[in-house]
């Protein structure tokens, strides 16, 4: 016992030596720190007189510049200002822009109207500095005093300048890169008139027709743009959150709950003299239609995550799909098929010079890929025809559910019309010889193809179109989906309802070659042919979970694949 306290009090001095080494660092860090926050921020010059704020101001201006790391990079303030580099072609030598005499210019109030109601163009107040110009800018002048701080007005100038110039750049082609949806900056996929734009609307002083000029000028965008404001106004003073379908014991809470929910979004309509339950079931279905979800009035899996939605969820979700429609080429061809994944439907548009507008000339359901083998955003142009093809079963398919079920009954290959095909492209025709138990996922020298037929899986008619997906659009022999809401399907690629419509369309210009009585009999026979158009029809898949029908009226789609969900994410991480 007198050992271990005579060691204890020899740690004691120890302790209290590493206790003030301690003390010491952390004073000497906190200096540093107190350094580096005094750093972020350029000194104040207090300024009575207006006739001076401008050059004290520009004092300030020059010393943040010089915070540059190098011509492409300004960091200031934890903020990386991206438009740095289009600073002085912007300005063109004139460095303040947005102040005179220590006051906002015209220009200046509206580049801050347009930050703080930057969700006007389904973009986000942060990206422009909103909530540090809404700080810096009382600070720039004292009332009490009298006193302008150049400081604060530099700082504000640096910050509104980057806004500008990226509020112009994001609303001309997004934010996001479109193959990988991550956030980036990358002003070489700008139209090549866009700094020329922004200069002039310094010229003119007119911010909001510089901007609405960058915007894409497809009716899509247009229409969805419009109506986005009118569901920002309308439930300007709505409020409602998800319904939550956990912990609630008590049903009738719960349907007080969904009650107010379906109240406060205009599907609950009160006055109907019929009993309570029919006016809930009455607004469920309203809203389900409106959800494009099946009307059946019931609390399946789609309609509960339709719920969850918030206000704020939906507006985010529309701000998603104008987003998209910055990432569209500025100009569509004169005839074009457009896929949208979540509403699994299919517009092929012709352009009608008498109205200089897109027309609508076919409108198909279709069935897309499953969330687990999701079909893929592409372009292309459909390039040959198929009638009566061959489905020659991919590898993944072939070895996860062909393979297993032939190992099971060999005679599912005769049931379900598929031939063998071994190594060399020759077709099996004693496949009892072949070992089928030695095959597997890393051995299967051997492939399935299903014959033609009307019982093949591709049906009667295939169009094929150039892709590193191997994914295609084609006919199909089980039809039943086409005819319910929930249209995600498929192995990845495009099943077609109106398939027959769609080649009549394809071919249209070559009816002196291949007239339509033609095609209807090759249909007839099952006989392959094969038909390559005099012009490749372009085809577009693309992602809207939010669009606006004929009538102008906003539709939503459930975010199938979460690619919605994950641009959010990305997008409003600081929130």
């Amino acid at each position: 016992m007198e050992m271990k306290k005579m060691n204890t009090n020899k740690r004691a001095p120890q302790r209290g030596a590493f206790l003030f080494f301690c003390i010491c660092i952390s004073i000497l860090l906190w200096n540093c720190n107190s350094e580096g926050e005094k750093d972020k921020t350029v000194k104040n010059i207090v300024v009575k007189k207006p006739e001076d704020v401008n050059k004290t101001t520009l004092q300030s201006y020059q010393e943040i510049l010089k915070k540059k790391s190098n011509d492409t990079l300004l960091i200031y303030d934890g903020d990386t200002l991206l438009a740095f580099p289009f600073f002085e072609r912007l300005k063109r030598g004139k460095n303040i822009l947005f102040f005179e005499k220590g006051k906002l210019t015209p220009l200046g109030d509206s580049v801050v109207y347009f930050v703080r109601n930057a969700r006007h163009y389904g973009l986000y107040p942060q990206d422009y500095h909103a909530r540090k110009l809404d700080t810096i800018l009382p600070k720039t002048f004292d009332k009490a005093s009298q006193s302008y701080y150049s400081g604060y007005i530099a700082q504000a100038e640096v910050l509104l300048t980057d806004a500008y110039l990226k509020f112009g750049a994001h609303v001309n082609k997004g934010r996001f890169n479109p193959d990988t949806a991550l956030l980036e900056w990358k002003p070489t996929k700008l139209d090549t008139n866009w700094l020329s734009i922004l200069k002039l609307g310094i010229d003119s002083n007119c911010v909001r027709r510089v901007f609405d000029s960058l915007e894409p000028r497809h009716e899509g965008y247009q229409f969805l743009k419009y109506a986005f404001l009118n569901y920002i106004r309308e439930n300007e003073t709505r409020n409602w959150d998800s319904v939550s379908f956990y912990n609630v014991k008590d049903t009738t809470v719960f349907l007080q709950q969904l009650k107010d929910r379906l109240t406060t979004t205009g599907d609950y309509v009160d006055s109907l003299k019929v009993n309570d339950s029919l006016k809930l079931a009455k607004a469920l279905k309203k809203f389900q239609k409106r959800m494009n979800l099946d009307p059946d009035g019931k609390m399946g899996k789609y309609t509960r995550q339709a719920l969850q939605l918030s206000k704020e969820h939906t507006i985010r979700q529309m701000e998603m799909a104008l987003e998209r429609w910055r990432w569209e080429p500025k100009k569509y061809p004169e005839k074009y098929a457009m896929v949208n994944i979540p509403s699994a439907n299919i517009r092929v548009f012709e352009w009608w010079k008498k109205k200089k507008q897109d027309t609508l000339v076919l409108l198909s359901n279709v069935v897309v890929g499953k969330p687990e083998t999701p079909t893929p955003l592409l372009q292309s142009k459909i390039n040959y025809v198929i009638i009566y093809p061959y489905w020659n079963v991919p590898f993944k398919i072939a070895w996860e559910e062909i393979l297993p079920a032939v190992k099971r009954d060999t005679n599912y290959l005769r049931r379900k019309n598929f031939e063998v095909i071994g190594a060399n492209g020759e077709v099996v025709t004693n496949i009892g010889k072949l070992n089928w138990k030695k095959y597997n996922k890393e051995y299967l020298p051997i492939r399935f193809r299903q014959r033609i037929g009307d019982d093949n899986s591709l049906g009667v008619c295939k169009f094929n179109f150039n892709n590193k997906y191997g994914v295609y659009l084609h006919d199909t022999n089980s039809k039943r989906y086409f005819k319910t809401f929930y249209r995600y399907q498929s192995h990845g690629c495009i099943r077609l309802d109106k398939y027959y419509e769609m080649a009549r369309f394809v071919i249209r210009e070559d009816t002196l070659k291949l007239p339509y009585d033609t095609l209807d009999e090759w249909l007839k026979r099952p006989v392959q042919q094969k038909i390559t158009p005099k012009k490749p029809l372009p085809i577009f898949v693309r992602y809207y979970t939010a669009q606006t029908d004929s009538n102008m009226n906003l539709r939503f789609f459930i975010d199938v694949y979460r690619r919605d969900e994950y641009m959010i994410k990305k997008l409003y991480r600081k929130d």
